[in-house]
């Protein structure tokens, strides 16, 4: 499941904690952290996981990046066994 959104966020940072409650899913390997806060139009990639009611594992790849113009754009992959729950990962941004 692939979604692309536009969110009110000025700052990696803000973009990253906000997605991560949204999701209430766990950040994985340290994505978390915003490494490169020099760069303003550099893309930080974010990996989640998590289980799903029914003990169905759900993995997300985020990717966010600020724009002057369009604001923050996170791209959003969603990976379960069963294309509903994607759906419905997915559709917690909305």
């Amino acid at each position: 499941m692939l979604e692309k959104f536009g969110l009110h966020f000025k700052e990696l940072e803000s973009a990253v904690i906000a997605v991560i409650a949204c999701l209430g899913m766990q950040p994985e390997d340290d994505t978390h952290v915003v490494a490169d806060r020099t760069d303003p139009g550099a893309v930080h990639s974010l990996h989640l996981s998590g289980i799903f009611s029914g003990n169905i594992r759900v993995l997300v790849r985020a990717q966010l990046q600020i724009d002057e113009k369009a604001g923050c754009i996170l791209k959003m992959a969603v990976r379960s066994p069963i294309l509903e729950i994607s759906q419905i990962i997915a559709e917690c941004i909305k």
